[in-house]
């Protein structure tokens, strides 16, 4: 496929804002309590006084590093995505890259700020992209989801929060369906 062009799905095959928070709620914690437990055994066997500091803070960021960019564009997927039967696309539908889904992680440090615009966001977006995913240039997306169109990509301008921004997208008023097979 043409890197002008994208991928569309059928308006059921988007997640929504339920699946997506539940999908959060289980990979915050796996990532919470493998980051605790690991740092707790790092505390005990580090010589905490020269440079433990640094090496938790390794630790921690390898650790979000290893689950929520690199776990989640494997085929394995995270715990949260495989148990919503879940899957992230880019927006010609294949793996996102690793700079996409490192885009998704770094909308960690809005914390709970993020559910609360994931409530209002998602629902109003024709293809349930949260912000983050916007940024990204990524969907969630049913497991078995599969194309059901394309469209050429376009930039369309948000404004949020005084600043505009310009998010690549599919535009769909113009799409062709995708020959199956």
């Amino acid at each position: 496929m043409s890197a002008n062009v994208g991928v569309i799905y059928a308006t059921k095959d988007y997640l929504g804002v339920g699946k997506r928070l539940l999908i959060d709620v289980v990979d915050t914690m796996v990532a919470t309590v493998a980051s605790s437990l690991l740092t707790l055994l790092l505390i005990m066997i580090w010589p905490w006084e020269s440079t433990g500091g640094l090496a938790v803070l390794l630790l921690l960021s390898s650790i979000w590093f290893a689950y929520f960019v690199l776990l989640k564009r494997s085929r394995f997927r995270t715990l949260g995505y495989r148990l919503a039967g879940a899957k992230i696309v880019n927006l010609q539908g294949e793996t996102p890259s690793i700079g996409s889904l490192l885009i998704r992680l770094l909308f960690v440090v809005g914390g709970p700020a993020n559910v609360v615009f994931d409530l209002f966001w998602i629902p109003s977006d024709e293809n349930r992209q949260a912000i983050r995913d916007k940024f990204a240039h990524t969907y969630v997306v049913r497991t078995a989801a599969l194309p059901t169109g394309s469209g050429p990509l376009v930039y369309r301008t948000y404004n949020m929060l005084g600043t505009t921004f310009y998010f690549l997208e599919i535009r769909r008023d113009v799409a062709a369906k995708v020959p199956p097979g």
